[in-house]
């Protein structure tokens, strides 16, 4: 008996679900397309299966999943990734406990649509960026001038980690890139890019955990720093609780009965106060190992609504509980930082990523598990070889 099967193991997201759910005493058994990873090299797994990627062969992926959960008996199925889309659209291969942790599928292919999400905010009352309209790619340049808006953000409507994101200091800069992106994903008109006035202010989220409609708990933290200046992933933050953005985050997920793991970034300006959505991760995210550390134990949590009830959940969960100003850091994300820094000619700026201030918790490195860390070098080499790049994207992963 294998009490949870946990998809896309090489991430620090699903070695953090990996960690929190062994701590406990569960069996834990990891899978992944890829060799090399950090739940592939953790001692804590029951053990490892492979599977075909998902963007080349969804009906392969599905069959290889259903496998292993019958050959493996396992309990619960905890997508980490993108696959959980495709998952819950194959729900009915994962009956009673084993699926009941996968979202509605329509769900998921709202908030991992860009377009779909904004007027899904725009209808829960959250402010999002002003959207430029258009049919004629063109004449986009004017419309963008004709909205009063300078510099602008580009985004594929589908995309995750800065992939798909794009910055244009101009209008006419806006409009070439567009056109570029037209092209190199040979994008129909209902899929065009998305084009939006740049705003700026502090990064922030607000994970949940929903079951069927019900919140058990929520979880905000602030972005320290981030792998890539513009936004995206964050290699710094610390837990800081926001009345407000908890309060949008339920708007947004009660609006539509959300059920599983999310979480909803945000914009804050630090003089205003005002707050914009930028986005939804249906699914686990990438700063969960700091949310686990400071006493929001989501994983785990998600266990005990799929085997003991939601009652169980929020019996074991108390607020109280959870740390505030509690700083969490992933390691190797500042190395690459800091590499990027010293290339550009900013070795001070290198030095003092390097040498961050207090730290409480790591995503990647701990002594009992140090494989881990030496796997996720791995898995990174083996795709920067592969594509010369430290975030690749895979075929179908933006579009």
């Amino acid at each position: 008996m294998n009490d949870v099967l946990i998809t896309y193991g090489w991430v620090r997201s699903s070695y953090a679900a990996l960690r929190n759910l062994a701590a406990h005493g569960l069996r834990v058994t990891v899978s992944d397309s890829h060799r090399f990873g950090m739940c592939q090299s953790s001692r804590l797994k029951s053990g490892f299966v492979n599977y075909p990627s998902h963007y080349e062969d969804e009906e392969a992926f599905v069959d290889a999943i259903a496998g292993h959960c019958k050959e493996l008996n396992v309990r619960l199925l905890m997508p980490s990734h993108n696959e959980t889309e495709v998952l819950a659209r194959h729900r009915e291969r994962f009956p009673g406990v084993l699926g009941s942790l996968l979202p509605d599928a329509r769900h998921c292919a709202i908030f991992n649509n860009k377009a779909r999400s904004y007027d899904l905010a725009d209808s829960a009352g959250l402010s999002t960026a002003a959207r430029i309209s258009y049919l004629d790619p063109a004449e986009l340049a004017g419309s963008i001038k004709a909205a009063g808006i300078g510099k602008t953000v580009i985004k594929l409507l589908t995309g995750n980690s800065a992939k798909g994101v794009f910055y244009a200091e101009t209008p006419e800069e806006a409009q070439r890139t567009v056109q570029r992106l037209i092209r190199e994903y040979d994008l129909e008109p209902s899929r065009y890019p998305q084009v939006e006035e740049r705003i700026y202010g502090e990064g922030w989220g607000c994970s949940a955990l929903y079951w069927h409609g019900q919140p058990i708990t929520f979880f905000c933290h602030r972005r320290l720093r981030e792998k890539i200046a513009t936004g995206g992933t964050s290699t710094f933050r610390e837990s800081a609780h926001n009345e407000q953005l908890v309060q949008f985050t339920a708007a947004l997920l009660g609006k539509i009965g959300w059920h599983g793991l999310a979480m909803v970034e945000y914009k804050v300006c630090p003089i205003t106060g005002k707050i914009w959505f930028i986005e939804v991760n249906p699914r686990l995210w990438g700063s969960i190992p700091l949310a686990i550390s400071a006493g929001a134990e989501f994983p785990y949590l998600a266990w005990l609504c799929a085997t003991e009830g939601p009652d169980a959940a929020l019996k074991y969960h108390q607020d109280d509980r959870v740390l505030m100003h509690w700083r969490g850091r992933w390691f190797l994300g500042d190395l690459m930082l800091a590499a990027t820094q010293t290339l550009q000619g900013k070795p001070l700026q290198a030095l003092s990523t390097v040498c961050s201030g207090k730290t409480d918790a790591f995503d990647d490195l701990f002594l009992d598990d140090p494989l881990a860390f030496v796997g996720e070098i791995l898995h990174y080499g083996s795709r920067f070889v592969a594509s010369r790049s430290l975030n690749p994207a895979e075929k179908g992963m933006v579009g």
